[in-house]
C-alpha cells in the first residue's frame, strides 16, 4: 500500500431516487456500482417494457456490463461487447437495455458512455448544464455516445432513464419533459439552496407531478456527487520484526484520516512509539464489551480480535440500530462512516490466538478476521486495502 500521507483522494458518493411505472410493480432499470482503488463505475440499466420482465433484463445486462469490467476490459471494449449482443437483441428473445455507464477517476476525471439513454447533467454547487452527446462512435451495427468532463469537489454528475426525460409526453409536453427542461429544474433548486443530495429525489417528485397519475415509465434518477474521502486508518498487531514497531507507527500516524488501534499488545506498541500514556478507559464487562484505551492522538483504541470478531457479526446493522456504549459498535459506527478503510496488519504470532477457547466461541484468528471483514466491507461500497508488516 505505502499510502502518501498528503494523499488526498476524491471520492463519489452516489445518492439514487428510483420508482416503478406501476407501485405494484417491480422496477425495470437497475443500479450497479463497482469500486476500485483507482475509480468508481456507475451504470444505470433501462430494461425493455416494464415489469419483471424488464427487471431481468436491466439486472442481467447491468450485471453482465459490470463483469466485463471486473475482468478487465477497457469501458470502449466492455460496451462493444454489450451492444453486440443488444443488437442481436433487436430481432430475437434476447432481453435488451439500454444503458450508461460512468467512469470517474480519483482524480476527477469522469467519461460516460450511453446507448440509447438522455444526456447526462453536470452540476456544480451553482448551476446545472446538459452535456450534450456530441462525441458519437460506431460499435459494430450500433452508436454509442461518448462524454468526458473533470469533477471538482462539491460537483455531480446527474444520471437517468427517460422516464424523467419523456415524463408529460403527449400532454404538458409534446416531446416530453427533455433533457434541457430537467437542467433548468435543477438550477431553480440550487437557486433556493436545496441540499443537492436531495436532487434525485426531487426530481422523481417533479416527474410525478408532470404525469399526474402514475408514473408514466419506470423512472430513475442518480447523483454522482464528488467531495473530499472519509478515511480510516486500522492498525493491529503487532510487526513481524519487533525492529519494525516504531516505523510502523510512525508510518500508520502520518497516514491521512482517522486512527483506530486494534489489540492491547498493539496499543502497548503504539503508546510506547509515541511516548504517551494508554489509559483504560473502562474494566471489560464480558466478551460483549471488551476493553478500549484512550491515547492521545488516536480516535479510538480497543482490545483486538475479539471486537474485530464482533464488528464483522454486526456491520451488516444500519448505523441507527446499533446500540451504544461499547467499543465494538463505535469501530461498526465509524467504519459506516468512512469511505476508504486502510488496515495495517501485523504479522507477528500471537500464542493466545491458538488457544481452544477461541476456536470453542467461533473466534477467527486476526488474519482470518480481517478478510472476511474486508469482504463485508466492500459489499458495503467502501475501497479497502490491506498492508501486511
Amino acid at each position: 500500500m505505502n499510502p502518501d500521507p498528503a494523499e488526498s483522494k476524491k471520492y463519489i458518493e452516489i445518492i439514487t431516487a428510483q420508482a416503478p411505472k406501476k407501485k405494484s410493480q417491480v422496477c425495470g432499470d437497475f443500479f450497479v456500482t463497482y469500486r476500485t482503488d483507482e475509480a468508481t463505475t456507475f451504470i444505470l440499466a433501462d430494461g425493455m417494457g416494464t415489469g419483471v420482465k424488464a427487471n431481468i433484463a436491466a439486472v442481467m445486462n447491468s450485471s453482465r456490463l459490470a463483469e466485463l469490467l471486473r475482468l478487465g476490459f477497457t469501458l470502449r471494449e466492455a460496451c462493444k461487447k454489450m451492444v453486440d449482443t443488444l443488437h442481436e437483441a433487436r430481432t430475437s428473445n434476447i432481453p435488451f437495455a439500454a444503458f450508461s455507464v460512468c467512469r470517474i477517476l480519483n482524480s476527477g476525471h469522469a467519461t460516460i458512455i450511453s446507448y440509447e439513454m438522455p444526456s447526462p447533467i453536470l452540476l456544480s454547487r451553482h448551476f446545472a448544464t446538459y452535456l450534450p452527446q456530441q462525441r458519437f462512435f460506431p460499435m459494430g451495427l450500433e452508436i454509442i455516445s461518448e462524454v468526458n468532463c473533470v469533477l471538482e469537489y462539491g460537483d455531480g454528475i446527474i444520471l437517468f432513464s427517460d422516464g424523467v426525460s419523456q415524463a408529460g409526453m403527449g400532454r404538458q409536453y409534446r416531446m416530453g419533459w427533455g433533457v434541457q427542461n430537467v437542467s433548468y429544474f435543477i438550477d431553480g433548486l440550487l437557486a433556493q439552496h436545496t441540499d443537492i443530495k436531495e436532487i434525485p429525489a426531487r426530481i422523481l417528485k417533479k416527474v410525478k407531478d408532470i404525469s399526474i397519475t402514475d408514473y408514466g415509465d419506470d423512472t430513475s434518477c442518480a447523483l454522482l456527487l464528488c467531495r473530499e474521502s472519509n478515511v480510516l486508518n486500522i492498525l493491529t498487531g503487532p510487526p513481524f520484526k519487533k525492529t519494525d514497531d516504531d516505523r510502523v507507527v510512525k508510518m500508520f500516524m502520518e497516514m491521512k484520516g482517522r486512527k483506530v488501534v486494534c489489540g492491547s499488545t498493539t496499543v502497548e506498541i503504539v503508546s510506547k512509539s509515541l511516548k504517551v500514556k494508554a489509559t483504560l478507559k473502562e474494566e471489560p464487562q464480558g466478551y460483549h464489551k471488551p476493553p478500549s484505551y484512550e491515547i492521545e492522538g488516536i480516535d479510538l483504541a480497543t482490545e483486538g480480535v475479539i471486537t474485530l470478531n464482533q464488528v464483522y457479526n454486526i456491520i451488516d446493522v444500519p448505523p441507527e440500530k446499533l446500540g451504544g456504549g461499547s467499543p465494538v459498535t463505535e469501530l461498526a459506527r465509524i467504519l459506516h462512516e468512512s469511505d476508504i478503510v486502510n488496515f495495517i496488519v501485523g504479522t507477528a504470532t500471537n500464542r493466545a490466538h491458538k488457544n481452544i477457547i477461541f476456536r470453542q466461541m467461533g473466534i477467527f484468528p486476526r488474519e482470518a478476521i480481517i478478510k472476511l471483514l474486508v469482504e463485508k466491507l466492500k459489499d458495503l461500497g467502501k475501497v479497502v486495502s490491506i498492508e501486511y508488516v
